[in-house]
């Protein structure tokens, strides 16, 4: 089971594209904005630097310009937790390691304009503090963003979900969110107009403070035109000894009125039930995928279908189906790492995205997963094996996910491709699927992040393009260890346009090493950051 902890996060089980066939052609090529690395996606000093991990991005087209977007991304910054650079005069992170970092200039860049830690929430005796697994929907519809986050009691060990809602108004305010890194009362201004709300507290305990990350998504049907349109969801892992699994919350969308959690996994896998990932379909039903973590190697990836009921009630769902059952499952080694040549420690996750299909009643569900190809040896019962070729995966479903297909790579090049992400582009029906991918560096260390598309009216997976382009390590940041802060467990990534060719966006936010102004006891070396990649097509 991995545990969400103060600090380090998740590490309690730790310590113990090649084409696939032609697809119909896309509207318009991919090209990158902002260079071979992405760009560097906060303002921290580089003297001394701490990392940002875990991201998640959302962006809502041309709400600042034609062309320019107001986006939103959330990372797990270590600034909260009290290490880096001393902060400037009157600036505290308030023991907060949640990021969120906003683009909202005119300049086409991938430049970040202000940036802060989620407020503490007060809810009854408790104050809950972010403690990073952020998660970002944004609501084009109602002009809003909502990010939701891990916390902890700052006395006790009581834990929770927060959940938070700011309007794009607000965001675009330089008076109520100015510009430059956040005071706690700035970061309050910026995410608190509409009061934050604390989802599924648990009780004060070990056995009980444990959560997974949290996964947001909002229905952005026109308000009124269906049950449920406008509603937020929010699912995770609850860890909680006698009433745990993968739960779902229905929230409304203007007050933050929200449901009882509604437990939606069936069964006590050995490891917990872990990555849940939530999405809703263009009629309004709710999907579900998350992963079982069985005796190692071996998970099992479910999917489940939920019917709306109108926030604050709770959604009706199905019983959990099996979308696969794998048996060279990724996990970490009695080393620590997961991939030959990557001090790392990777987890098997699954993502998924909905299409509606040109007959306008078919919805065809993508599920994709990162597994190991190719392991170095057969691992002892109850083990993982270090994996030599790590291989992210897609199946697909046209019945609601009542049968599932073969699985089949995204990527069959040499070296790994892992960390995946899914989203479907509603306005060209083109599904995008972006991983970090080692197979350009010949010694598989250094990776990129690639991508490659599914063309509207197609289930093939097209070639690989570059999001970045010039590989970068993993470890090269002093800072590095994973059994302390050198892990993650997957980045973000949104897909949104307009319907037009050539004025959609792929944005992926993820950690990168590129940036080596970092200065460690007089020595300039990289340091890792939350990077910003904007692809348009």
């Amino acid at each position: 089971m991995r545990s969400q902890m103060k600090i380090p996060q998740r590490i309690g089980i730790l310590i113990i594209l090649t084409v696939l066939g032609a697809g119909a052609a896309l509207d318009a090529a991919p090209s990158v904005a902002c260079g071979a690395f992405g760009a560097k996606f906060n303002l921290e000093p580089n003297t001394p630097a701490v990392p940002q991990q875990l991201e998640a991005v959302d962006f809502i087209p041309n709400r600042v310009g034609a062309n320019e977007d107001l986006a939103v991304t959330g990372s797990y910054d270590f600034r909260g937790a009290g290490l880096g650079s001393p902060a400037p005069p009157g600036v505290t992170w308030d023991g907060s390691v949640s990021g969120y970092y906003v683009h909202r200039s005119t300049t086409p860049d991938c430049s970040p304009q202000f940036e802060g830690g989620l407020p503490p929430i007060v809810s009854g005796s408790t104050t809950y503090l972010g403690n990073g697994g952020v998660s970002v929907a944004a609501d084009p519809q109602r002009d809003a963003f909502f990010v939701a986050d891990l916390r902890f009691g700052s006395t006790n060990d009581v834990s929770a979900v927060g959940l938070f809602r700011a309007s794009s108004m607000t965001l675009l305010n330089t008076s109520l969110c100015p510009s430059g890194t956040h005071t706690a009362a700035q970061a309050k201004s910026c995410w608190e107009a509409t009061p934050a709300v604390v989802l599924d507290p648990n009780p004060p305990g070990i056995l009980n403070a444990t959560l997974d990350f949290p996964s947001v998504v909002v229905d952005e049907r026109p308000s009124k035109t269906g049950v449920g349109a406008g509603d937020v969801y929010v699912t995770f892992g609850d860890f909680n000894v006698t009433t745990g699994g993968i739960v779902l919350i229905a929230c409304t969308n203007g007050t933050l009125s929200c449901s009882t959690p509604l437990v939606i996994s069936k069964g006590s896998p050995e490891f917990g039930s872990v990555d849940a990932h939530v999405q809703v379909r263009t009629d309004g039903n709710i999907t579900v995928t998350y992963v079982d973590q069985n005796s190692p190697p071996s998970n099992t990836i479910h999917f489940v279908m939920c019917t709306p009921s109108g926030a604050p009630k709770a959604p009706v769902c199905s019983a959990p189906v099996i979308v696969a059952n794998e048996n060279q499952a990724l996990g970490p080694t009695i080393f620590g790492g997961s991939l030959s040549g990557l001090n790392i420690p990777v987890f098997t996750a699954a993502r998924h995205a909905d299409r509606l299909e040109s007959d306008g009643k078919t919805v065809t569900t993508f599920v994709i997963w990162d597994r190991c190809n190719v392991p170095f040896q057969t691992p002892p019962t109850g083990s993982y094996s270090t994996c030599l070729n790590a291989q992210v995966v897609m199946s697909l479903s046209t019945d609601g996910g009542t049968t599932w297909s073969a699985p089949v790579p995204v990527n069959t090049s040499p070296g790994h491709q892992f960390f995946p992400w899914i989203c479907t582009d509603t306005s060209t029906g083109t599904v995008n699927i972006v991983y970090y991918n080692t197979s350009p560096d010949s010694f598989h260390k250094r990776m990129i992040v690639s991508l490659n598309q599914i063309p509207a009216g197609s289930t093939a997976v097209g070639g690989t393009v570059g999001v970045t382009t010039t590989p970068a390590p993993w470890d090269a940041d002093p800072t590095q260890n994973p059994l302390a802060i050198g892990f993650d467990y997957h980045f973000g990534m949104k897909s949104r346009g307009t319907g037009t060719a050539g004025q959609s966006r792929v944005y992926a936010s993820f950690t990168s090493t590129a940036d080596r102004r970092a200065v460690y006891s007089g020595s300039q070396l990289p340091e890792q950051n939350n990077n910003l990649q904007k692809v348009t097509y």
